[in-house]
């Protein structure tokens, strides 16, 4: 069971990220933080202070000293990398007669680590009732968040287990050519390639001679599948297998249906895949597998396999292939090494 302790380390770890991330940038004078990260904390301050905070930077760009605010509780944040007392009193300066009537309660959010003591302008001070203690940090939403009840914390920490990488690679600062250290192409699959051989053992195979297919025919049923192959992600080619390996008895196909089939309530119960029906509807849509529909009330619909671009009975030849020489159908599906035909 996960505990509180678990919710309020995680949180602690991920705002800490963020806030060395916006130190590094702004040591190298680097101090703008974007829309992203402002409502990273919008979200984070609702959830510390169950508040309804909106950016108001959404719809007007730099609206006039603060970023976010909750006009119904009165509550405001400017929202800053910059920790100095001059910042903080430029933000006081820029907070509007209108802005101080309609919010009651404004603080300056530090994005990293505030200053132990400010020096605050003594008009600014009278005029906006702000004080030292106004002026929160890292450290203090980490405070916040160990009085939170159990829900919110809870809410907190998938937040900020969903947002934290997202944000860092949103602070990244490039390096001299321009290029960041995280890019798309990072979370990306390679497409595989194909490790293919000149199909000369399967073609003098019994079952491929017996049909008349020349090595050449052989060569461009497995050439056609392998394309077919790379284009779906590895984790896909990993669930055909399974498909292939757990499919029916052969005796329960029916009769001139010449294909691999699985039945899916069957299916349901040995594969426990979260995500199974996008699975499917992957192979669906790159011609592995198409459904049928019970044929009587009270059966099953069943799965159908297929293997694109390939002769009649492809399959069954493999299957043979593969079964006497004590293989299995992951390697060449899977990993898409075709050496040992």
């Amino acid at each position: 069971m996960i505990t509180r302790g678990y919710f309020i380390g995680e949180i602690v770890d991920g705002l800490s990220d963020i806030a060395h991330q916006v130190d590094t940038r702004t040591k190298l004078g680097l101090t703008d933080l974007n829309l992203f990260v402002e409502n990273f904390f919008k979200t984070a301050l609702n959830l510390l202070l169950d508040i309804n905070l909106e950016n108001m930077n959404q719809e007007r760009s730099n609206f006039p000293g603060l970023d976010l605010a909750d006009v119904v509780k009165g509550w405001a944040f400017q929202i800053t990398s910059q920790k100095t007392s001059a910042k903080v009193n430029e933000t006081l300066t820029k907070i509007t007669d209108d802005q101080l009537r309609d919010y009651t309660s404004i603080r300056v959010l530090v994005v990293g680590k505030k200053q132990s003591t400010y020096s605050l302008d003594d008009d600014q001070k009278l005029r906006t009732g702000f004080t030292e203690g106004n002026v929160l940090d890292v450290d203090d939403l980490c405070k916040l968040a160990m009085d939170l009840p159990i829900d919110r914390l809870q809410s907190l920490y998938d937040h900020v287990r969903k947002e934290t990488a997202s944000v860092k690679i949103d602070l990244e600062v490039p390096d001299e050519e321009g290029k960041y250290p995280t890019t798309i192409y990072d979370y990306i699959e390679k497409i595989p390639q194909p490790k293919l051989s000149d199909f000369a053992r399967y073609a003098a195979s019994e079952q491929v001679v017996q049909t008349g297919l020349t090595r050449e025919a052989v060569e461009k049923d497995f050439r056609a599948l392998a394309a077919e192959l790379a284009k779906l992600p590895r984790i896909t080619r990993e669930f055909f297998a399974v498909l292939i390996e757990r499919r029916d008895d052969d005796e329960q196909r029916h009769f001139g249906d010449d294909r691999f089939r699985v039945n899916t309530d069957r299916l349901k119960r040995i594969l426990r895949y979260p995500d199974l029906d996008g699975e499917l509807r992957i192979l669906q849509a790159h011609r592995f597998v198409d459904y049928r529909e019970p044929d009587q009330h009270g059966d099953s619909g069943h799965w159908r396999l297929f293997f694109p671009g390939t002769s009649e009975y492809f399959h069954f030849m493999v299957d043979e292939f593969l079964k006497k020489r004590g293989l299995s159908w992951r390697r060449p599906i899977v990993d898409l090494d075709f050496s040992e035909f």
